[in-house]
């Protein structure tokens, strides 16, 4: 008796004698990836609970399930719930639930620098956002029998009719195909079967989702992305002899579909009428299919069980000598080696560059300061530097006018906006904030004379005309940036530093920081986008938006992109290195003397992980005490014969036992604070 044939076997022998392959993929090929009905559900009911209803969503919920058979597939369940969420929200809410699962397969490494940075959590994804999530190939973690796929449709797309239906609402398929560097389409198919064909894109690999997309596509637009199985036999028909149109292939592979509806397999029984046609059907556990399937496919189909899609599809694509995909050089996501960039590619010596653009590439290698450019790097001439005014300004304000008087002295206009709303003595405090910033300056530049703008006098103005061109009042702002622009209200909350930038999978653990943090903050802070982008605004009336270069810490990257995506203008930010755990306010960047200072630094230097970089030691070893030598061409000191013209030296010297806390303590506040109060 000759032993049957595997399910590779089968695809790979059809395929050498030149039959056509239809592959239909269900929600198995992209598990674990993106969560399958059952994680589907469980997103609802954290959705459901989080509404403020009163729990009457959730207790809906409940109602629906316990209305099952308590052996209930999870397809039923996940219908009910869609039943639900369609009769008490509205008929595409639960779209929203199903972008959440889509998006648990994309993993940006930094999430405020992807395109879903002003996205908010549970807020609904739209035409433009969802193109843009997708064309970040490189951020989605496709599983390998995805890949595989996508492989083979863009090298081998006459063996599978340049085509594959799928029963998934999630893009991998196409992502898989377009690492590739072949372009895929990306076709929803309507209750009633009618795919969304657009011919001027026909020489690309079409998918075909067979129960809508996850996010719209032209007519989607306007309607609910998923739709539920036809109403009515008759309806249920004509979706069946709509989606046989697109079955072309002499054998059709079904790989991770349970068959749950009839759609699929109404559809291949309505092939078979007008032609001969061959299923062979994956099962993914031990044993045959469900006694529905059979009844429905007949000998229509043979069953193969125990398939695993990822191994099938990579052995497949390795046996017809499909070409790997190769790496993509990707910037965003290539590991920093520091040590490294800053041997091959810093300035030899001390010496700082004499230009813009070299001075800020060796800020980025040798001291982790950060640009984000909003195009092509090209010098500015304007700085625009936002800083809130308090009652003394900090050391992080004190290193950031050490680059702002460096940017100075090579030709680039410094303007200070301080944001002074609702301080009291604003006045009194802003000429003193000015005069510190002004001294720490002139450190580097002896000539420096930055303008000070106070935000309050600004907005006070009455007799400025409004700009045709920008809002350059605080409401225009707010019209354009709330109204039209729409933001989530988290991503608001999270640019303004109220709440943690955090995506959905580490919320929870979250939740109690982020309550305390909503109520414990100032409401004012929601002026900070308002008043300041009203003021740039002006600014860009005269300034051109691609010299311009706004001034900002690492943790104020997300309101700077918001303002890129919102309004469009520009939007290069320079921003120095975070210290991690500290803020402008925290009296570890304020003291008062160099006493204070070296018992700061001795507390931390018990911490486990205290030398790590982006600590408290470690920053002000590479801003406060080498980036101003840097800038000045200064001496490095010695200590315990160790020249300290780096971290690595500082460190092997106070591991020596050297005193160089000490010396650490008193340069510094020599530096930071008013000549008077320096040995406290």
């Amino acid at each position: 008796m000759t032993p049957r044939m595997t399910l590779l076997d089968e695809i790979a022998e059809a395929i050498g004698r030149g039959e056509q392959i239809t592959l239909i993929l269900g929600a198995g090929m992209t598990m674990p990836a993106v969560p399958g009905l059952a994680g589907i559900v469980a997103l609802a009911e954290r959705y459901a609970a989080g509404l403020g209803d009163d729990g009457e969503l959730t207790q809906a919920l409940r109602q629906a399930r316990e209305e099952l058979d308590a052996r209930a597939a999870p397809i039923e369940v996940y219908l009910a719930y869609r039943r639900v969420f369609t009769a008490r929200r509205s008929p595409g809410e639960f779209d929203v639930i199903a972008q959440q699962a889509v998006l648990a397969g994309y993993r940006a490494p930094d999430l405020a620098s992807s395109p879903l940075a002003t996205h908010g959590i549970w807020q609904r994804v739209d035409l433009r956002l969802g193109e843009r999530v997708e064309n970040s190939l490189d951020w989605w973690e496709l599983p390998a029998g995805v890949r595989a796929v996508g492989r083979l449709l863009a090298w081998r797309p006459d063996e599978f009719g340049n085509s594959v239906l799928t029963t998934n609402f999630d893009p991998m398929l196409e992502v898989a195909v377009r690492l590739t560097g072949r372009q895929a389409l990306s076709v929803p198919v309507d209750a009633a079967g009618r795919p969304d064909r657009r011919p001027e894109s026909e020489g690309a690999v079409q998918v075909f989702h067979l129960h809508g997309f996850w996010r719209p596509v032209g007519e989607a637009a306007r309607s609910p992305l998923l739709h539920d199985p036809a109403p009515d036999a008759q309806a249920s028909a004509a979706a069946c002899r709509a989606i046989a149109d697109l079955i072309t292939g002499d054998r059709v592979v079904v790989v991770g579909y349970s068959g749950w509806d009839d759609v699929v397999t109404g559809a291949l029984r309505a092939v078979r009428e007008v032609r001969p046609v061959r299923v062979l059907w994956a099962l993914q556990e031990d044993g045959g299919p469900s006694a529905a399937l059979s009844e429905r496919l007949g000998d229509l189909a043979a069953y193969y069980p125990g398939v695993d899609g990822d191994e099938l599809f990579t052995r497949l694509a390795d046996r017809l000598q499909v070409p790997a995909t190769a790496p993509r050089a990707d910037p965003r996501r290539r590991v920093r080696h520091l040590d490294w960039e800053r041997e091959l590619f810093s300035q030899p010596g001390n010496v700082a560059p004499a230009a813009v653009l070299p001075l800020l590439r060796q800020l980025e290698r040798r001291y982790g300061w950060g640009v984000d450019w909003a195009g092509e790097p090209q010098p500015p001439r304007l700085l625009f530097w936002p800083v809130r005014l308090r009652g003394q300004a900090s050391l992080i304000n004190a290193v950031q006018a050490l680059t702002a008087a460096a940017l100075s002295q090579r030709g680039v206009r410094v303007v200070v906006c301080l944001d002074d709303l609702g301080v009291a003595e604003r006045a009194e405090l802003g000429v003193a904030f000015a005069a510190d910033l002004r001294r720490w300056m002139r450190r580097i530049d002896p000539a420096a004379d930055p303008s000070v703008v106070s935000l309050h006098d600004y907005i006070e103005e009455s007799h400025r005309e409004p700009s045709l061109l920008r809002p350059t009042d605080p409401w225009s702002v707010a019209r354009i940036f709330y109204g039209e622009r729409n933001p989530s209200l988290y991503s608001v909350l999270a640019a303004i530093k109220v709440v943690p930038h955090l995506a959905l999978h580490d919320l929870e653990q979250n939740a109690a920081a982020i309550v305390q943090t909503l109520l414990s903050k100032d409401a004012n802070r929601l002026l900070t986008p308002l008043t300041t982008w009203a003021y740039l605004h002006h600014l860009l009336d005269t300034e051109p938006a691609a010299q311009v270069m706004a001034y900002a810490g690492s943790d104020e990257r997300l309101l700077w992109e918001q303002f890129r995506e919102h309004f469009g203008l520009g939007g290069t930010l320079l921003y120095n290195p975070y210290i991690r755990h500290l803020t402008n306010e925290s009296r570890m960047v304020r003291w008062s003397s160099a006493a204070e200072l070296r018992a700061y630094l001795t507390s931390t230097k018990e911490l486990p992980g205290w030398g790590e970089e982006g600590g408290y030691v470690h920053w002000l070893v590479q801003n406060a005490f080498l980036l101003p030598r840097y800038l000045t061409r200064g001496e490095f000191p010695e200590a315990g014969g160790h020249r300290l013209d780096s971290w690595a030296a500082f460190a092997a010297a106070l591991d020596n036992g050297a005193p160089v806390l000490d010396l650490l303590a008193q340069d510094v506040s020599d530096f930071y604070l008013p000549p008077a109060v320096v040995t406290g």
